[in-house]
């Protein structure tokens, strides 16, 4: 992989040193300049223009086959979102809940993971049970079996954990569910992108993924997953023109579409979505296993080096199959309060930190150069010192 030759394509990587693609990823001309020209298009001729909006909704059902593809199932089964936290909240809101019944989510899930469930508890007095984001699969599935009840409604799990890009045995989990016929959904934030996903040797029965971040797409382009035998049986909670079959004002009567698109409605800016074809492309032409190899070496790398590092403490796992190109550290050993504003302000180098719990998050992206692994290790050796 030519890796020079990709960042040439990637200007932001000319102007700081990119960690945080896991937060944001920056994006490829290829992709600015196909939302500039869809953009003039609808300037130039209005956005009812038959050609223009022709054009558009082409290019936007060309990603829902971008991603379907990227994931290995139908097209039928992809509804487009703007993002992961739509994905959740649509299968959140689908169940019918009763006072008492069940839902398990990790301890180490994003605010959109937990959110939703938060809310069903206080909507219609659902119990959230926190189950401990591990990835030892013996060990998960015996804390999952201690948590399971006939009151367990859905299970929700992140593929990757957003705190410190441990990496989910996925796989296990949801044959374990399968067996036991409890529903499960992935949040793909962090796997999109990431590494190849299958979902369908995932078993699960709901995936929801975005494109703003490891795919390099822009922000608002997100997609959700329903395994078909779901497609009819999740109910839809916000409905509107665009996801009837058939509609009849004076019979006050309404089928919906029998796809995932039942979850889509009204008016959006379709040339968001558009334009992640072009990001497909540009990651595709790369190669999802080149990117995975190489975003692991990097973030191997990175490890090796903060393992010498005094007042680091890695929280990511080391082994390759437990781990991804995240890579999260301790900071509270460094002689600096906000190392994260430190590295930007006197470095350029952009960095995911918390304050608060005195941690950072690395993103060992593909397009980075390994001297920049060494930069960024080098940097914080000298607030260690």
């Amino acid at each position: 992989t030519d890796i020079k030759s990709i960042r040439k394509q990637i200007p932001a990587l000319e102007s700081c040193t990119y960690f945080n693609c896991g937060t944001f990823g920056p994006t490829p001309t290829v992709v600015a300049n196909e939302a500039v020209r869809l953009t003039r298009l609808i300037e130039t001729k209005g956005p009812y223009d038959r050609d223009v909006n022709d054009e558009i909704l082409t290019l936007f059902e060309t990603s829902r086959d971008g991603f379907a593809n990227y994931v290995g199932v139908s097209t039928d089964e992809i509804a487009l979102t703007r993002n992961v936290s739509d994905g959740i909240n649509i299968v959140a809101s689908g169940f019918d809940w009763n006072p008492g019944d069940e839902v398990i989510i990790t301890d180490e899930e994003h605010p959109s993971g937990s959110l939703p469930f938060l809310n069903l508890s206080k909507r219609y007095g659902v119990q959230v049970k926190l189950l401990r984001f591990q990835t030892n699969t013996n060990e998960i599935l015996k804390d999952l079996e201690s948590l399971i009840t006939d009151k367990t409604k859905l299970v929700f799990l992140s593929h990757v954990s957003t705190v410190d890009g441990a990496r989910l045995p996925a796989k296990a989990v949801g044959e374990f569910l399968k067996a036991r016929n409890i529903p499960f959904m992935l949040d793909g934030a962090h796997a999109i992108g990431q590494f190849p996903v299958s979902i369908k040797d995932l078993s699960c029965d709901f995936y929801a993924g975005c494109g703003h971040k490891w795919l390099l797409c822009q922000q608002g382009t997100g997609f959700l997953y329903v395994a078909k035998n779901w497609l009819t049986r999740l109910k839809t909670s916000w409905v509107g023109w665009g996801m009837t079959d058939q509609y009849d004002l004076d019979s006050l009567s309404y089928t919906s579409l029998e796809t995932a698109q039942r979850f889509e409605f009204g008016t959006r800016y379709w040339a968001t979505h558009a334009s992640a074809v072009k990001a497909l492309e540009f990651h595709n032409a790369i190669g999802a296993e080149n990117i995975y190899e190489r975003s692991h070496d990097l973030a191997s790398k990175l490890k090796a080096r903060l393992l010498d590092i005094p007042g680091i403490t890695i929280k990511t796992p080391l082994h390759k199959a437990e781990s991804t190109g995240i890579v999260a550290f301790s900071t509270a050993g460094l002689k600096h309060p906000e190392p994260g504003n430190w590295l930007w302000n006197e470095h350029r180098i952009l960095t995911a930190h918390n304050p608060d719990t005195k941690s950072m998050r690395i993103a060992a992206a593909f397009y980075l150069l390994e001297t920049e692994i060494h930069m960024l290790a080098d940097k914080l050796s000298e607030l260690a010192s």
